[in-house]
């Protein structure tokens, strides 16, 4: 039986690892944000990763868009898009238990699409980047957060049970869940600040999630986030939905960390 031992969740802002290796003020406080997440994974001593996030229509196209999708291939290749310091390159990946997270998500009542062979973007490799020095294999699951109709907060708290129940399945070993993205963002809408290329439409959601999240209420958040707040909150802003999954899968796991700042989108956490 394996055991779900850390989650995590951080923003994957694209330009992070680059202003993080430059010695910035608001650099090294970026850095020092992931690695007080980081530090929590590596002391929880993780075989595998399991990176829950919201593909950018990178990995997959409109043509035939997943609501849930797991990859189970032995490498992935990323970033497939333009991350400034990270370069493109295989990543080693959990083949294995991404087949055994596919099939016991079946048995479970959700029908997640099983790829076997894709590229991922910056919303995987920038987690890893900061988070997994080590290597460690990953196994990518997608969670629809950007063209609707997205799922429901409360279909993506039991997607997130049923990746513990599947997890609970494997052979021993010790589990890590990540989740990427933020609360409140836009992107390449009319809510974006002036002279940026994003804007935070939505803080005080931002704040709140990061509220319930620190004191667990998870009944409140998945009550609150409906379909009319995350779309009030910024054209992305659907990447909260993967962070609700991992709350899930983790919720008796304690919290470490929990970084949110007033006007900003995201946040960093950690339980173990």
């Amino acid at each position: 039986m394996a055991e779900l031992v850390a989650a995590a969740g951080v923003p994957h802002t694209p330009v992070f690892p680059a202003l993080a290796r430059g010695d910035s003020e608001q650099g090294r406080d970026i850095a020092a944000r992931y690695a007080a997440v980081s530090g929590v994974l590596a002391e929880a001593d993780a075989d595998v990763v399991l990176v829950l996030t919201c593909d950018h229509i990178n990995t997959f196209f409109l043509d035939a868009w997943p609501t849930f999708a797991v990859v189970a291939a032995d490498s992935v290749t990323g970033p497939s898009d333009e991350v400034p310091g990270v370069e493109r390159t295989e990543l080693a990946a959990a083949g294995a238990v991404g087949k055994h997270l596919h099939e016991r998500l079946l048995r479970q009542q959700f029908d997640p699409v099983l790829s076997q062979h894709c590229t991922v973007d910056h919303s995987i490799s920038v987690p890893l980047h900061f988070l997994n020095p080590a290597g460690l294999p990953v196994v990518p699951v997608f969670v629809n957060g950007m063209v609707g109709p997205l799922p429901s907060a409360a279909r993506c708290r039991a997607f997130g049970d049923a990746i513990r129940n599947a997890v609970a399945d494997l052979p021993p070993m010790r589990v890590a869940v990540v989740a990427s993205g933020s609360f409140s963002l836009e992107v390449g809408g009319p809510r974006m600040d002036r002279g940026k290329l994003y804007g935070i439409p939505d803080p005080g959601w931002a704040a709140r999630v990061s509220e319930h999240l620190a004191a667990g209420r998870l009944d409140q958040l998945a009550d609150e986030a409906t379909t009319a707040q995350i779309e009030r909150a910024g054209s992305v802003s659907g990447e909260l939905l993967p962070w609700i999954a991992m709350a899930e899968a983790a919720r008796d796991l304690p919290l470490s960390v929990l970084d949110h700042r007033p006007g900003e989108g995201h946040a960093f956490a950690a339980w173990s």
